[in-house]
């Protein structure tokens, strides 16, 4: 099992496994399988660690005798209660300064919550005004200042069609699935007139509704629906 999963060098091999959830059957090999396969995100474990903290939203609720608590998982760093981080984007491309009040892991309070960990964030803001659940979308996310988050509209990327019954041209829609962002997107520009299936090249995509606070460690894997596409590199445009 192990010199297997190790010898899978390229991204075209797709093991099968036939398993079982009544009799487990094949079920410790597949997690043995997964255990041993190598991290696809940039940079270790330990590296991210270090990195200053990022934390995307995806449920927020109301909370009774607490306040506005919101779940999500720790992209990097660490987060500790009373830290001041920023809340955003807004409709307005605004990041809003807050302080986390509590942390809980696993139903547990816990004094911090580390990469890759999934935790809900009891938070307030550091403004007069209060938060309310009005202020939430989705693709909003929680960072550190020294991260100096911005609001973008636009961002161009290397693709390529694994498949699309149609041509590709200026002008054509698609949902990007980037991290917490789920948006539809607008084709600006391209590098040429069409693209169809197998083709590469590059494309300016604009954001069709709200900009989106992207960063590079969510590039990692994003894919764009209604069009099967394949993100090989990107690069920010800040408009």
């Amino acid at each position: 099992m192990c010199i297997r999963d190790r010898s899978i060098t390229s991204d075209r091999i797709c093991p099968i496994f036939h398993i079982s959830s009544v009799t487990n059957k094949g079920v410790p090999e597949l997690t043995k399988f997964m255990y041993l396969l190598k991290n696809r995100t940039r940079g270790s474990a330990a590296s991210l660690l270090k990195q200053p903290a990022e934390f995307d939203i995806q449920e927020h609720f109301l909370v009774s005798g607490v306040g506005l608590v919101v779940s999500g998982v720790v992209r990097q760093g660490v987060i500790k209660p009373n830290q001041t981080m920023l809340l955003g984007p807004d409709r307005t491309k605004q990041f809003r300064p807050i302080s986390i009040r509590s942390i809980h892991v696993n139903r547990v309070q816990a004094v911090e919550a580390y990469t890759g960990q999934f935790a809900c964030l009891c938070i307030k803001s550091l403004k007069k005004d209060t938060l309310n659940r009005s202020d939430f979308r989705k693709g909003m996310c929680i960072v550190d200042p020294a991260l100096k988050p911005e609001a973008i509209w636009e961002f161009e990327a290397d693709i390529v069609i694994l498949h699309h019954a149609t041509t590709i041209k200026p002008g054509y829609q698609a949902v990007v699935h980037c991290g917490v962002v789920r948006q539809a997107v607008n084709i600006k520009e391209m590098g040429s007139d069409l693209l169809r299936t197998g083709d590469k090249g590059q494309v300016r995509f604009r954001f069709m509704y709200n900009p989106e606070s992207v960063s590079y460690t969510h590039l990692t894997l994003p894919t764009i629906y209604s069009v099967q596409i394949s993100v090989v590199a990107v690069s920010l445009k800040k408009k």
